[in-house]
């Protein structure tokens, strides 16, 4: 098949074949066949096993639902073991795309709820949501920096007059309320 667009996230794979299912878009892909280490004793093989189909949600493509068929190697080296080869578009034991993950997390933080994200995206909330989470204990790690010490003075008059110092700021940031 002569293909000559690229798809986002999908460089260098080889698409076999494009259908339209329903309101989806299917696409068939595979990588190009290559030489790959052995996770157990570091030799280099690329006698294939055999093959393994995996159904992975992709990006929206002209505003309709992609789904990814990828037909996995699965190589056997001399030692004995089997392994599934390295694809640069979906991470182990996945069933969304890289592209598709980076997209999410970016919506979870964007979009007005969760489910606005959800619907989409064509997956469930309770996805978007774990989506969040993960990216929320990132930017915690990186931690955030707060103040050492908020000191608040109240003074009663006619009216309501608080004071917030910052410990490492000298000046005093006056709020009012009136009743």
């Amino acid at each position: 098949m002569n293909f000559n667009m690229n798809i986002p996230g999908l460089k260098g794979v080889t698409v076999h074949k494009v259908e339209e299912m329903g309101e989806r878009i299917v696409l068939h892909v595979s990588i190009p066949k290559k030489e790959h280490q052995c996770p157990a004793c570091k030799n280099i093989t690329s006698k294939v096993h055999d093959y393994r189909i995996q159904k992975i949600n992709h990006l929206k493509w002209f505003e309709r639902l992609t789904v990814l068929f990828y037909k996995r190697r699965r190589y056997v080296c001399q030692c004995g073991k089997r392994f599934s080869e390295k694809s640069p578009f979906v991470d182990k034991y996945q069933r969304f795309s890289k592209e598709w993950n980076q997209v999410v997390r970016i919506r979870s933080i964007k979009a007005k709820t969760f489910k606005e994200a959800a619907e989409v995206l064509g997956t469930s909330s309770s996805t978007v949501i774990r989506r969040f989470k993960e990216v929320v204990k990132e930017q915690l790690n990186e931690g955030v920096h707060l103040p050492k010490c908020i000191a608040i003075v109240f003074c009663k008059k006619k009216v309501q007059r608080f004071a917030i110092n910052y410990t490492e700021c000298c000046h005093p940031v006056f709020l009012q309320f009136l009743r």
